[in-house]
């Protein structure tokens, strides 16, 4: 018995020796990855960084960060990365529920009930992403500009593949916009969008990792997107591809139900001219009157020569890949 008692000793102050040890490596690499990302342009100040969660986690906490890159500036009162002593390569990022993001003149509240993110890695030296997923709650936007919108929640995922690919995958539920954009849509189109969800495949130029940079996407595989907005229901599949100035180019084929109160949105919320109402709610109503199933616009979203083109419709440059 006492050379058993003995040897709990003796692991409990090895383990406690890797804790401290694995500490100071987990500051140590928060310093350095804050140099690194300085000298990619983005600041970060705190009034202090510190590692608790002993002896079963490494708790790293960041008092009142303010981090600006470019013309953003986000800030919190804490924001803390949280990892199992024993597997220190999975990280769960944890925020406040109260933050504000400053961009393009105004500063924007944020305020939710949860928002955190988890990180998957493998332990190798360039630590290859395995998967990354984020969640947020009861999350409300307010501008000092004053406009307001908020959900009930939204999730994102990473997932990595075989040799540079990936499986990307959103969703977002009860998006209540601004009550201005509400009341000038003028009953067209309930208060509140009911979801939004979109999955692709992607191919990278590059594996994903934590260690350099990311890699640029070549090719998005769209599986599925839907919107459901009330008596709107819409839904797009394609491909894109990355052409050689990097702009996304290819065809997503959407499915619009309901655009008849969609439309109506548009109208009553002037964002379609007055001038241009009738030629468009009739080109759209031959356009569907050729569809196979009656009442619904089906249309391919066309990019290609640096242009996005709604079936006849011109919409504007077409968006970059890389």
């Amino acid at each position: 018995m006492r050379a058993l008692a003995w040897i709990v000793v003796l692991l409990t102050a090895l383990y406690g020796g890797y804790w401290f040890v694995g500490a100071r490596a987990a500051e140590r690499g928060a310093t350095e990855a804050l140099a690194e990302a300085a000298r990619r342009g983005v600041e970060v100040r705190h009034q202090g960084l510190s590692v608790a969660g002993f002896p079963s986690r490494f708790d790293l906490t960041l008092t009142e960060p303010r981090v600006t890159a470019g013309g953003l500036a986000w800030q919190a009162p804490f924001a803390q990365i949280l990892a199992l002593s024993y597997k220190p390569w999975d990280l769960i990022a944890a925020l406040p529920n109260e933050q504000s993001l400053t961009a393009m003149g105004q500063t924007v509240a944020i305020g939710s009930t949860r928002m955190q993110a988890s990180l998957f890695l493998t332990p190798r030296s360039d630590l290859p992403l395995d998967r990354f997923d984020a969640v947020a709650e009861g999350t409300s936007l307010r501008s000092d500009a004053g406009w307001a919108l908020g959900f009930g929640s939204a999730n994102a995922s990473l997932i990595a593949g075989e040799g540079g690919t990936a499986q990307a995958a959103f969703r977002m539920l009860d998006l209540v916009p601004d009550q201005r954009l509400v009341a000038a849509l003028n009953g067209a189109l309930p208060a509140t969008l009911e979801r939004v969800d979109l999955l692709a495949d992607l191919t990278l130029e590059a594996p994903l990792a934590l260690r350099g940079a990311p890699p640029a996407i070549s090719r998005v595989s769209l599986r599925e997107a839907h919107l459901v907005w009330g008596p709107l229901k819409a839904m797009a599949a394609g491909d894109l591809v990355a052409d050689p100035q990097g702009q996304a180019e290819g065809t997503v084929d959407l499915r619009i139900e309901g655009w008849q109160a969609g439309l109506a949105g548009l109208e009553a919320s002037g964002l379609v001219p007055q001038q241009y109402r009738t030629a468009l709610r009739s080109l759209l109503e031959s356009l569907a009157a050729q569809s196979d199933e009656p009442g619904v616009l089906k249309l391919p979203l066309v990019l290609a020569n640096g242009r996005m083109m709604f079936g006849p419709i011109p919409l504007g440059p077409a968006p970059q890949l890389r």
